[in-house]
Protein backbone atom coordinates (compact mmCIF):
# COMPACT_ATOMS: atom_id res chain seq x y z
CA UNK A 1 0.00 0.00 0.00
CA UNK A 2 1.32 3.14 -0.54
CA UNK A 3 3.66 4.89 1.76
CA UNK A 4 1.70 6.98 4.81
CA UNK A 5 4.62 9.67 4.90
CA UNK A 6 4.78 9.61 0.70
CA UNK A 7 3.68 13.10 -1.01
CA UNK A 8 2.65 12.03 -4.01
CA UNK A 9 -0.88 12.21 -4.86
CA UNK A 10 -3.24 12.61 -7.97
CA UNK A 11 -3.35 15.57 -10.29
CA UNK A 12 -5.88 17.18 -12.31
CA UNK A 13 -5.14 20.26 -14.91
CA UNK A 14 -7.10 22.77 -13.34
CA UNK A 15 -4.29 23.02 -10.43
CA UNK A 16 -1.69 24.66 -13.60
CA UNK A 17 -3.83 27.77 -14.41
CA UNK A 18 -0.72 29.21 -15.37
CA UNK A 19 0.53 26.80 -18.04
CA UNK A 20 -2.43 28.56 -20.72
CA UNK A 21 -1.41 31.46 -22.44
CA UNK A 22 -2.97 34.94 -23.57
CA UNK A 23 -0.48 35.82 -26.33
CA UNK A 24 3.78 35.82 -27.40
CA UNK A 25 4.39 32.52 -28.74
CA UNK A 26 2.91 30.62 -31.44
CA UNK A 27 -0.49 28.80 -30.83
CA UNK A 28 1.58 25.93 -31.91
CA UNK A 29 4.10 25.56 -29.79
CA UNK A 30 1.24 26.51 -26.84
CA UNK A 31 -0.83 23.68 -27.88
CA UNK A 32 2.06 21.54 -27.69
CA UNK A 33 2.96 22.10 -24.48
CA UNK A 34 -0.15 22.15 -22.99
CA UNK A 35 -0.61 18.08 -24.73
CA UNK A 36 2.23 17.24 -23.55
CA UNK A 37 1.60 18.70 -20.04
CA UNK A 38 -1.79 16.45 -20.24
CA UNK A 39 0.26 13.24 -20.99
CA UNK A 40 2.58 14.07 -18.17
CA UNK A 41 -0.83 14.39 -15.34
CA UNK A 42 -2.43 11.76 -17.31
CA UNK A 43 0.89 9.21 -16.04
CA UNK A 44 1.35 10.81 -12.97
CA UNK A 45 -2.18 9.75 -12.09
CA UNK A 46 -1.70 6.63 -13.47
CA UNK A 47 1.87 5.93 -11.38
CA UNK A 48 0.21 7.53 -7.74
CA UNK A 49 -2.57 4.52 -8.47
CA UNK A 50 -0.62 1.89 -9.22
CA UNK A 51 1.39 2.46 -6.63
CA UNK A 52 -1.34 2.21 -4.19
CA UNK A 53 -1.46 -1.51 -4.70
CA UNK A 54 2.08 -3.02 -3.97
CA UNK A 55 3.36 -3.00 -0.49
CA UNK A 56 7.32 -2.65 -2.00
CA UNK A 57 8.28 1.19 -1.19
CA UNK A 58 11.71 1.36 -2.58
CA UNK A 59 10.61 3.85 -5.46
CA UNK A 60 9.04 6.33 -2.60
CA UNK A 61 11.81 8.57 -2.91
CA UNK A 62 11.88 8.33 -6.81
CA UNK A 63 7.94 8.90 -7.48
CA UNK A 64 8.30 12.07 -5.07
CA UNK A 65 11.53 13.70 -6.54
CA UNK A 66 9.37 13.07 -10.13
CA UNK A 67 5.69 14.79 -8.80
CA UNK A 68 7.91 17.93 -7.27
CA UNK A 69 9.48 18.27 -10.97
CA UNK A 70 5.76 18.14 -11.87
CA UNK A 71 4.73 21.19 -9.76
CA UNK A 72 7.43 22.87 -10.99
CA UNK A 73 6.88 22.67 -14.55
CA UNK A 74 3.44 24.49 -13.14
CA UNK A 75 5.34 27.55 -12.20
CA UNK A 76 5.64 28.32 -16.06
CA UNK A 77 3.45 30.87 -18.02
CA UNK A 78 3.81 30.12 -21.65
CA UNK A 79 2.52 33.54 -22.24
CA UNK A 80 5.93 35.06 -21.25
CA UNK A 81 7.82 32.36 -22.89
CA UNK A 82 9.54 32.54 -25.73
CA UNK A 83 9.10 29.09 -28.64
CA UNK A 84 12.72 28.19 -27.98
CA UNK A 85 12.08 27.94 -24.25
CA UNK A 86 8.57 26.44 -25.01
CA UNK A 87 11.03 23.58 -26.98
CA UNK A 88 13.01 22.74 -23.51
CA UNK A 89 9.98 22.95 -21.57
CA UNK A 90 8.48 20.20 -23.46
CA UNK A 91 11.55 17.79 -23.48
CA UNK A 92 12.12 18.49 -19.60
CA UNK A 93 8.14 17.47 -19.62
CA UNK A 94 9.02 13.94 -22.30
CA UNK A 95 12.18 13.26 -19.69
CA UNK A 96 9.74 12.92 -16.84
CA UNK A 97 6.91 10.86 -18.66
CA UNK A 98 9.82 8.71 -19.67
CA UNK A 99 10.97 8.42 -15.83
CA UNK A 100 7.21 8.06 -15.04
CA UNK A 101 6.77 5.36 -17.75
CA UNK A 102 9.80 3.27 -16.43
CA UNK A 103 8.77 3.13 -12.87
CA UNK A 104 5.12 2.20 -14.14
CA UNK A 105 6.77 -0.51 -15.89
CA UNK A 106 8.84 -1.68 -12.55
CA UNK A 107 5.67 -1.30 -10.73
CA UNK A 108 3.75 -3.55 -12.60
CA UNK A 109 6.85 -6.08 -11.98
CA UNK A 110 6.77 -5.70 -8.59
CA UNK A 111 3.19 -6.13 -8.58
CA UNK A 112 3.76 -9.57 -10.40
CA UNK A 113 6.45 -10.87 -7.79
CA UNK A 114 4.18 -9.55 -4.09
CA UNK A 115 1.00 -11.22 -5.85
CA UNK A 116 3.05 -14.65 -6.82
CA UNK A 117 4.55 -14.55 -3.50
CA UNK A 118 1.27 -14.62 -2.02
CA UNK A 119 -0.14 -17.61 -0.21
CA UNK A 120 -3.24 -19.36 1.61
CA UNK A 121 -3.49 -20.67 4.66
CA UNK A 122 -6.01 -23.55 4.62
CA UNK A 123 -6.76 -24.87 8.37
CA UNK A 124 -7.11 -28.57 8.65
CA UNK A 125 -8.79 -31.13 10.75
CA UNK A 126 -8.07 -34.94 10.42
CA UNK A 127 -9.74 -38.00 12.11
CA UNK A 128 -8.21 -40.75 12.58
CA UNK A 129 -10.27 -43.90 10.92
CA UNK A 130 -7.61 -46.09 10.24
CA UNK A 131 -8.22 -48.34 13.36
CA UNK A 132 -4.72 -48.11 14.33
CA UNK A 133 -2.71 -45.52 16.30
CA UNK A 134 -0.27 -43.22 14.44
CA UNK A 135 2.52 -42.65 16.26
CA UNK A 136 4.36 -39.52 14.44
CA UNK A 137 2.72 -37.31 11.92
CA UNK A 138 4.34 -35.08 9.35
CA UNK A 139 2.78 -32.51 6.93
CA UNK A 140 5.04 -30.28 4.41
CA UNK A 141 5.07 -29.04 1.24
CA UNK A 142 6.34 -31.77 -1.36
CA UNK A 143 9.85 -31.73 -2.25
CA UNK A 144 10.79 -29.31 0.87
CA UNK A 145 11.12 -31.69 3.98
CA UNK A 146 13.61 -28.64 5.76
CA UNK A 147 10.84 -27.71 8.06
CA UNK A 148 8.80 -30.38 9.00
CA UNK A 149 8.61 -31.73 11.84
CA UNK A 150 6.39 -34.38 13.99
CA UNK A 151 3.14 -32.90 14.79
CA UNK A 152 2.89 -35.93 17.32
CA UNK A 153 6.09 -35.46 19.40
CA UNK A 154 5.30 -35.54 23.20
CA UNK A 155 2.32 -37.21 22.61
CA UNK A 156 0.91 -40.91 23.00
CA UNK A 157 0.26 -40.71 19.93
CA UNK A 158 -3.16 -40.39 17.80
CA UNK A 159 -5.49 -43.19 17.74
CA UNK A 160 -8.53 -44.48 16.21
CA UNK A 161 -11.39 -42.13 16.81
CA UNK A 162 -9.69 -39.17 17.53
CA UNK A 163 -9.62 -35.74 15.66
CA UNK A 164 -6.57 -33.30 15.36
CA UNK A 165 -6.95 -29.87 14.92
CA UNK A 166 -4.87 -26.89 14.41
CA UNK A 167 -3.06 -28.13 11.38
CA UNK A 168 -2.40 -25.93 8.70
CA UNK A 169 -1.65 -26.05 4.71
CA UNK A 170 -0.63 -22.96 2.64
CA UNK A 171 -1.25 -22.98 -1.47
CA UNK A 172 0.81 -21.15 -2.65
CA UNK A 173 0.41 -19.11 -6.76
CA UNK A 174 2.19 -22.63 -8.22
CA UNK A 175 -0.69 -24.88 -5.98
CA UNK A 176 2.36 -26.68 -4.66
CA UNK A 177 0.77 -30.25 -3.39
CA UNK A 178 1.77 -31.55 0.49
CA UNK A 179 2.80 -34.09 1.84
CA UNK A 180 0.99 -36.32 4.59
CA UNK A 181 3.17 -38.68 5.98
CA UNK A 182 2.81 -40.51 8.98
CA UNK A 183 3.78 -43.91 10.94
CA UNK A 184 1.77 -46.65 12.61
CA UNK A 185 2.22 -48.60 15.78
CA UNK A 186 4.31 -51.36 13.75
CA UNK A 187 6.88 -48.81 12.22
CA UNK A 188 5.41 -48.67 9.02
CA UNK A 189 5.59 -45.41 7.48
CA UNK A 190 2.87 -44.06 4.47
CA UNK A 191 2.74 -40.83 2.48
CA UNK A 192 -0.41 -39.59 1.18
CA UNK A 193 -0.64 -36.51 -1.75
CA UNK A 194 -2.78 -33.47 -0.74
CA UNK A 195 -4.12 -31.55 -3.72
CA UNK A 196 -4.23 -28.11 -1.80
CA UNK A 197 -5.45 -26.52 -5.32
CA UNK A 198 -8.65 -28.89 -4.77
CA UNK A 199 -8.81 -27.33 -0.41
CA UNK A 200 -11.41 -24.87 0.62
CA UNK A 201 -9.31 -21.94 2.31
CA UNK A 202 -12.04 -21.75 5.05
CA UNK A 203 -10.66 -25.06 6.29
CA UNK A 204 -11.30 -28.46 5.77
CA UNK A 205 -11.79 -31.93 7.46
CA UNK A 206 -10.20 -34.72 6.50
CA UNK A 207 -10.25 -38.42 7.68
CA UNK A 208 -7.51 -40.67 7.20
CA UNK A 209 -8.60 -44.42 6.26
CA UNK A 210 -6.78 -47.51 5.59
CA UNK A 211 -7.40 -50.41 3.44
CA UNK A 212 -5.80 -53.56 4.32
CA UNK A 213 -6.22 -55.71 1.33
CA UNK A 214 -4.15 -52.84 -0.84
CA UNK A 215 -2.33 -51.89 2.05
CA UNK A 216 -2.85 -48.25 1.12
CA UNK A 217 -3.43 -45.36 3.47
CA UNK A 218 -6.58 -42.79 1.72
CA UNK A 219 -7.53 -39.80 2.10
CA UNK A 220 -11.29 -39.25 2.78
CA UNK A 221 -12.57 -35.16 2.50
CA UNK A 222 -15.43 -34.35 4.07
Amino acid sequence: MMRKYLTFFILIFLLCPSLTACGGPSDEKIVQAQETYTQLVEVHNQAVEAHKHISDNSLDSKLVALSEKVAKVEEFNLSEMQDADIDVLIESMNSILSSYQEYLQTIEDIKGQEDAAVVVSIPITLMNGTGHTIQKLFLYEQNDTSSNSDVLEGTAGFGPGQSLTGLVLFRDVSNTPWILEIEDSDGTVYEVILPVKEYDENGITMTLTYDSETNELKVIQE
